[in-house]
């Protein structure tokens, strides 16, 4: 991040943008708190568990004052995210994306953190209703409203991705599971909606670029709250990202667009405003077909013709 070293609280970093940041920080020199459940599996950040310059706190078994106390924190970085999918309890969606972000800005007030960066997404740019996704919605966008009362002692920065994709992400994410269903298990035929609707597609590189150039200007330039949004920049079909998959695999799967239909309520264009962004100097670099061939050279899978 430049300059001396920083002290860093990170949620979510055993998750796939956490993992990201969390390497890319140590990778830089930083100090990195980061917080997970005792439960939370590891595998993402296992070459980075014996790192001299990480500290892992179980937050359900640790009062995170303490980890306030032990280390003189500079920033928070939350990516920790509960979506509220199926049956989950409302609180625990609760519990992750409003209380636990709140209970680290008060602590962070209270030891004169500077800044905290907050994940959030493209699912709750205004006029957005994911109806399968509400609890989700609902968390993200009250954490908001105290945004805007707690920024008078923090600098806050939201940030509101676009679709993220890389390597290793949960098989459950749409990208991660085409990625398995054409290139890797190379199903006969996979069914998809029409594949009409268009999404800004950033590779996770480009995004944790992203987020340390936030990081650098939260902790060196006075503001209250702002939001930054994060993406190419450019949407684009699903079906034309689905036919670069099966492109740049070799792989002969049936895409069965309008097998199924359209999510209830489906966002149909979705792009990022990335000016501000840019402004400070951050540009994605990584092309739809660049970021494919990345996943699948990772996974071993790439050109093998079926």
């Amino acid at each position: 991040m430049g300059g001396t070293s920083k002290n860093i609280l990170l949620t979510g970093g055993t998750g796939f943008l956490g993992s990201n940041i969390l390497a890319r920080l140590l990778s830089e020199g930083c100090h990195v708190a980061a917080i997970k459940r005792s439960g939370s599996d590891t595998w993402r950040i296992k070459d980075w568990l014996t790192h001299s310059n990480l500290s892992l706190y179980d937050i359900d078994q640790v009062d995170p004052r303490i980890i306030f106390e032990k280390n003189q924190i500079d920033l928070i970085v939350h990516t920790a995210t509960e979506y509220g999918r199926g049956d989950t309890q409302i609180s625990k969606t609760l519990e992750a994306n409003l209380i636990l972000p709140i209970r680290l800005i008060e602590l962070g007030i209270e030891c004169g953190v500077t800044c905290f960066l907050n994940t959030d997404s493209f699912f709750n740019k205004k006029g957005n209703s994911h109806a399968s996704l509400l609890n989700y919605s609902l968390s993200k966008k009250s954490l908001l409203l105290w945004f805007e009362h707690l920024s008078k002692k923090i600098r806050v920065i939201n940030i509101m991705l676009e679709h993220v994709y890389g390597p290793y992400d949960s098989q459950s994410k749409f990208v991660e599971y085409l990625i398995q269903q054409i290139a890797v298990e190379r199903v006969p035929r996979i069914a998809l909606s029409p594949g009409n609707q268009k999404r800004d597609f950033v590779y996770v590189e480009d995004v944790v670029d992203a987020y340390m150039c936030l990081m650098q200007y939260g902790l060196g330039n006075e503001f209250s709250c702002k939001e930054f949004q994060v993406g190419s920049g450019a949407s684009v079909q699903v079906r034309d990202f689905v036919e670069v998959i099966r492109k740049v695999a070799g792989s002969k799967t049936v895409l069965g667009y309008g097998d199924i239909p359209y999510g209830k309520n489906e966002t149909m264009d979705s792009a990022a405003e990335i000016l501000l962004l840019t402004g400070l100097g951050w540009a994605p670099k990584t092309t739809i077909e660049m970021g494919v061939s990345c996943i699948l050279k990772t996974y071993g899978e790439q050109g093998n013709d079926s």
